[in-house]
């Protein structure tokens, strides 16, 4: 395996790891915290939102930006077997999600931290889905798709190791 095919496995490896740790906190946090939100007393709420976004900064904010390096860094450096195409696709879903992030969530979770309002949860809740839940199902589409090809073409999809010969497994 030369240089360019160990850094495009690294790159790969990488995104694929942050896209889908992304893809299930983006989730969780949109089908199960946003919803709990409704719950909290009006008066509890500021200083809990306050301290929910403080605790979601590390632990999904950062690598959800993180993802957009390793996704640049596969325009040049992806396994051959991934179109460049698969890549632009990715790159457009993970767009829409980044622009609603900045656009419509974060000015919904800045006016969250000063006051308690459902309206606003709900509205944060729609376009949540709308807007970032959507494009982010359709990015792990693609990434599934991207990752298929890899396995498919390393001879281990369907996970059947008879197929391998043991150079084969030490090139993985």
């Amino acid at each position: 395996m030369n240089t360019r095919n160990r850094l495009s496995a690294i790159v790969f490896s990488v995104y694929i790891f942050l896209a889908f740790y992304v893809f299930g906190g983006g989730m969780t946090n949109s089908l199960v915290a946003y919803r709990t939100w409704r719950e909290v007393g009006p008066k509890e709420f500021p200083a809990f939102h306050q301290i929910d976004s403080a605790l979601i900064i590390p632990f999904f904010v950062i690598f959800f930006f993180l993802l957009f390096i390793p996704l640049l860094l596969l325009l040049w450096f992806r396994p051959p077997i991934i179109p460049q195409w698969m890549v632009w696709v990715a790159l457009l879903f993970y767009l829409i999600t980044l622009l609603s992030t900045v656009l419509i969530q974060i000015p919904i979770q800045v006016e969250l931290d000063k006051r308690f309002s459902l309206a606003l949860i709900d509205r944060l809740i729609a376009t949540d889905l709308l807007y970032r839940r959507i494009p982010m199902a359709f990015l792990a589409g693609i990434n599934f798709a991207m990752l298929y090809k890899v396995l498919r073409q390393s001879g281990i999809w369907p996970l059947n190791n008879q197929n391998l010969k043991q150079e084969q497994w030490q090139d993985l």
